[in-house]
């Protein structure tokens, strides 16, 4: 610490840089007893620095979400952190480049929230992302001639560079409003409900990599390896709203498509991090005891007027378990993978009118896909019409014809048809509307299309059947 001769520890100046009530005047009356509120014991170097050093956080930051930033010191002594680092008055952090973010009142730790990116044409996460850099000076009450005005740095921006990451959708990995969550003493509430310094269930992943420092996404772990009950405490609750979540297993998880969760292809070894848009049924997921669970039926669901989120961030490890499953935190040094997949061409809506007890096929339809991945799902969110039964029949070589069958056609299927092996190209669908004698014949139809966590929901059918 800043012990070597010839610097000058003035003892006004040091009044100053722990109480901005003193202004520029640096010859207050003072003593060390009343600055380290310890009468005795005291030295003036425990409160110096020999520099300013680094701005630490997140590289990438979510749109919509919140990180802490910390300018970190060198030699730094012991009441240093305590009276002079804590004081607001000490530190001005500032941004620049294109960044939409917004910096509370802060000491040597600022929160930095990142604002709403407009995602506009129906562009993939990840094409408006923002660029710039987290600034912060240290200078005691904004003075450039304060206690610690040796240190290398003294009054002089520090920055990091950071990039506001495009979702998309907003909402990186959430989980849906009343999903219940474990706490560690045995008691269960709705995630809504968690409190920050709450430590709820995870469970032990021997190797895993630190989400502040590497990229946690590559992490695998094999099967043979230990899985045991584990806590960890909730360091942030955020609230947002989502158009879309994943139900998995009847109600064992709602969760948002962006949401890591521990993995296990069935036949392979090694566990590893994938979101839902990813699993396949009769894959496997991990609960709080560390055994696998198979997926036994995956369902999206989506409403353009959005769904209540809850996002958690927990430490010191960064995943939990949510309602059943095992789950990632947010957040990232490394940068994020985006999807290059794209929907285009969607045929846009149209009506199914007739009589009850009609059956009624439509005229062929198209979507066309781009740099897809696994499997295509199509989803059907109904309203009212409760007469009206629809299925589809789906083909990757041509119309499918009122048989559903021809050009290999699968036939009329019940949605969701979450298992369609389509990657890319062009998709060739028909919808057949079979309606009850009697009962309510009227409403409406949203069909969505889902490849590699990307979602085209531009097919509306307005369903008339009286």
């Amino acid at each position: 610490m800043s012990t070597t001769s010839g610097q000058n520890l003035s003892l006004g100046k040091l009044k100053r840089a722990v109480s901005s009530s003193i202004n520029a005047n640096n010859t207050a009356n003072s003593s060390l007893g009343s600055v380290s509120s310890n009468a005795t014991n005291t030295k003036m170097s425990e409160f110096s620095i020999d520099s300013v050093d680094s701005v630490t956080g997140f590289t990438y930051l979510w749109e919509q979400t919140s990180e802490d930033y910390q300018v970190n010191f060198s030699s730094s002594g012991s009441r240093f952190n305590d009276k002079i680092a804590s004081n607001t008055a000490n530190f001005s952090w500032s941004f620049d480049g294109n960044l939409d973010v917004t910096i509370g009142s802060a000491d040597y730790v600022a929160s930095v929230t990142a604002g709403t990116i407009t995602n506009t044409g129906g562009a993939i996460a990840g094409t408006f992302n923002q660029s710039g850099s987290i600034k912060v000076k240290f200078a005691e009450d904004g003075q450039s001639d304060g206690y610690n005005d040796h240190a290398t740095r003294y009054n002089t921006n520090v920055s990091k560079s950071i990039e506001v990451v495009d979702t998309y959708g907003g909402v990186p990995s959430c989980l849906l409003f009343g999903s219940p969550v474990s706490k560690s003493d045995g008691s269960v509430v709705n995630v809504e409900d968690l409190n920050i310094g709450d430590e709820i269930l995870s469970v032990s992943l021997q190797g895993s990599t630190d989400e502040s420092v590497g990229d946690w996404k590559n992490d695998t772990f094999n099967q043979s390896g230990s899985f045991t009950e584990h806590s960890s405490s909730v360091s942030r609750v955020r609230y947002e709203f989502s158009q879309h979540y994943y139900n998995i297993n009847s109600g064992s998880e709602y969760i948002t498509g962006e949401h890591h969760m521990l993995y296990r292809q069935a036949g392979s070894e090694n566990w590893t991090w994938k979101t839902a848009p990813n699993f396949s049924v009769g894959d496997y997921l991990m609960d709080k005891k560390g055994n696998e669970v198979a997926i036994s039926s995956l369902e999206q669901h989506i409403d353009p007027d959005g769904y209540e989120v809850v996002q958690l961030d927990v430490e010191p490890d960064d995943f939990y378990i949510g309602q059943t499953f095992l789950v990632h935190n947010k957040g990232s040094n490394s940068e994020p993978s985006y999807p290059s997949t794209k929907w285009s061409n969607a045929p846009g809506d149209f009506t199914m009118a007739g009589s009850l007890g009609d059956t009624l096929i439509s005229d062929p339809k198209t979507i066309q896909l781009a740099n897809g991945s696994g499997n295509t799902a199509i989803t059907n969110d109904q309203t009212s019409a409760a007469a009206v039964t629809l299925t589809i029949a789906l083909s990757t070589s041509g119309d499918p014809g009122t048989s559903g069958t021809d050009n290999s056609g699968t036939g009329y299927v019940s949605f969701p048809k979450n298992d369609m092996s389509f990657t890319t190209g062009t998709l060739y669908w028909r919808i057949k509307a079979v309606v009850a004698g009697s009962g309510d014949g009227t409403g409406s139809s949203t069909i969505s299309f889902t490849n590699n966590g990307v979602t085209n929901s531009d097919v509306d059918i307005t369903l008339n059947f009286t």
